[in-house]
Protein backbone atom coordinates (compact mmCIF):
# COMPACT_ATOMS: atom_id res chain seq x y z
CA UNK A 1 0.00 0.00 0.00
CA UNK A 2 0.86 3.75 -0.72
CA UNK A 3 -0.26 7.00 0.06
CA UNK A 4 0.08 9.91 2.38
CA UNK A 5 1.30 9.40 5.90
CA UNK A 6 -0.36 12.37 8.13
CA UNK A 7 1.44 13.03 10.75
CA UNK A 8 2.40 15.16 13.84
CA UNK A 9 6.00 16.67 14.23
CA UNK A 10 5.93 15.52 17.91
CA UNK A 11 4.56 11.67 16.95
CA UNK A 12 7.96 11.46 14.90
CA UNK A 13 11.92 10.99 15.67
CA UNK A 14 13.53 12.34 17.44
CA UNK A 15 11.06 14.10 19.16
CA UNK A 16 9.50 10.97 20.27
CA UNK A 17 11.68 7.77 20.61
CA UNK A 18 10.29 4.67 18.36
CA UNK A 19 8.17 7.27 16.56
CA UNK A 20 7.66 7.52 12.74
CA UNK A 21 11.22 8.36 11.22
CA UNK A 22 11.12 10.92 9.00
CA UNK A 23 11.85 10.51 5.29
CA UNK A 24 15.38 12.24 4.35
CA UNK A 25 14.04 14.51 1.17
CA UNK A 26 12.32 17.19 2.88
CA UNK A 27 10.02 20.06 0.87
CA UNK A 28 7.34 22.92 0.96
CA UNK A 29 4.32 22.40 0.24
CA UNK A 30 3.90 24.71 -2.14
CA UNK A 31 7.63 23.11 -4.00
CA UNK A 32 5.77 19.70 -3.43
CA UNK A 33 2.81 20.72 -5.55
CA UNK A 34 5.38 22.91 -7.84
CA UNK A 35 7.02 19.76 -8.83
CA UNK A 36 4.03 17.81 -8.74
CA UNK A 37 3.03 19.80 -11.85
CA UNK A 38 5.71 19.32 -14.05
CA UNK A 39 5.09 17.77 -17.55
CA UNK A 40 8.23 15.11 -16.74
CA UNK A 41 7.16 13.46 -13.09
CA UNK A 42 10.30 14.83 -10.67
CA UNK A 43 10.52 11.78 -8.75
CA UNK A 44 12.36 8.55 -9.05
CA UNK A 45 11.23 4.83 -7.62
CA UNK A 46 11.59 4.57 -3.96
CA UNK A 47 12.48 8.47 -3.15
CA UNK A 48 10.67 8.97 0.10
CA UNK A 49 9.46 12.37 0.28
CA UNK A 50 8.46 14.45 3.57
CA UNK A 51 6.38 17.78 3.29
CA UNK A 52 5.78 20.32 5.53
CA UNK A 53 3.93 23.77 5.51
CA UNK A 54 0.27 22.41 4.60
CA UNK A 55 -1.19 24.36 7.70
CA UNK A 56 0.64 27.35 7.35
CA UNK A 57 -0.66 27.47 4.14
CA UNK A 58 -4.16 26.42 4.92
CA UNK A 59 -4.22 29.21 7.77
CA UNK A 60 -3.35 31.83 5.28
CA UNK A 61 -5.60 31.21 2.74
CA UNK A 62 -8.57 32.35 5.02
CA UNK A 63 -11.69 31.27 6.10
CA UNK A 64 -12.83 28.60 4.77
CA UNK A 65 -10.17 27.88 2.73
CA UNK A 66 -12.20 26.43 -0.08
CA UNK A 67 -10.19 26.93 -3.19
CA UNK A 68 -7.02 26.80 -2.24
CA UNK A 69 -7.58 23.00 -0.37
CA UNK A 70 -9.49 22.45 -4.19
CA UNK A 71 -6.28 23.50 -5.56
CA UNK A 72 -4.17 21.46 -3.25
CA UNK A 73 -6.37 17.73 -3.86
CA UNK A 74 -6.53 18.68 -7.26
CA UNK A 75 -2.64 18.96 -7.96
CA UNK A 76 -2.01 15.41 -5.94
CA UNK A 77 -4.86 13.71 -7.15
CA UNK A 78 -3.65 14.57 -10.55
CA UNK A 79 -0.29 12.92 -10.32
CA UNK A 80 -1.77 9.73 -8.27
CA UNK A 81 -0.95 7.24 -10.47
CA UNK A 82 2.93 8.20 -10.79
CA UNK A 83 3.15 8.64 -6.85
CA UNK A 84 1.63 5.08 -6.87
CA UNK A 85 4.75 4.00 -8.80
CA UNK A 86 7.23 6.13 -6.51
CA UNK A 87 6.00 3.48 -4.25
CA UNK A 88 5.65 3.86 -0.21
CA UNK A 89 4.40 6.64 1.59
CA UNK A 90 4.60 10.81 0.86
CA UNK A 91 5.14 12.29 4.76
CA UNK A 92 2.92 15.50 5.51
CA UNK A 93 3.96 16.64 8.88
CA UNK A 94 1.96 18.68 10.85
CA UNK A 95 3.17 21.25 13.91
CA UNK A 96 -0.48 21.65 15.26
CA UNK A 97 -2.38 18.60 16.90
CA UNK A 98 -4.54 16.61 14.27
CA UNK A 99 -8.18 15.55 15.34
CA UNK A 100 -10.06 12.81 13.79
CA UNK A 101 -13.62 12.16 14.62
CA UNK A 102 -16.34 13.10 11.89
CA UNK A 103 -14.08 14.96 10.40
CA UNK A 104 -10.74 15.10 10.08
CA UNK A 105 -8.94 18.79 11.26
CA UNK A 106 -6.73 21.12 13.56
CA UNK A 107 -7.29 24.10 15.26
CA UNK A 108 -5.92 27.41 14.97
CA UNK A 109 -7.39 29.24 18.11
CA UNK A 110 -10.94 28.33 18.32
CA UNK A 111 -10.97 28.25 14.41
CA UNK A 112 -11.13 24.16 12.85
CA UNK A 113 -9.51 23.91 9.31
CA UNK A 114 -10.40 21.05 8.02
CA UNK A 115 -8.21 18.64 5.91
CA UNK A 116 -11.01 16.39 4.70
CA UNK A 117 -11.11 18.35 1.72
CA UNK A 118 -7.61 17.67 0.81
CA UNK A 119 -7.35 13.96 1.56
CA UNK A 120 -10.82 12.26 1.82
CA UNK A 121 -11.34 9.43 3.56
CA UNK A 122 -8.49 8.38 5.83
CA UNK A 123 -8.07 6.09 7.83
CA UNK A 124 -6.60 6.31 11.56
CA UNK A 125 -3.78 4.45 12.97
CA UNK A 126 -1.65 3.78 15.91
CA UNK A 127 1.71 1.88 15.90
CA UNK A 128 4.64 1.59 18.34
CA UNK A 129 3.22 4.16 20.16
CA UNK A 130 2.59 7.10 17.61
CA UNK A 131 -0.72 8.08 16.27
CA UNK A 132 -0.92 8.98 12.53
CA UNK A 133 -3.30 9.11 9.69
CA UNK A 134 -3.10 7.75 6.15
CA UNK A 135 -4.80 8.59 2.78
CA UNK A 136 -4.62 6.96 -0.66
CA UNK A 137 -2.44 8.75 -3.75
CA UNK A 138 -6.34 8.60 -5.17
CA UNK A 139 -7.28 11.15 -2.49
CA UNK A 140 -10.70 9.55 -2.82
Amino acid sequence: MAGYLIVEERMMQPSKAGGVAPHPHCHGLLDYLRELRQEVFPFPPGHRIRVVGLEDVLRAAGDPPREVAGFIHETMAARANALERMGGFVQVVFKSRLHHADDFWFEVGTRRISLRPIFGRIQHRHEHGSEFFLASFNLS
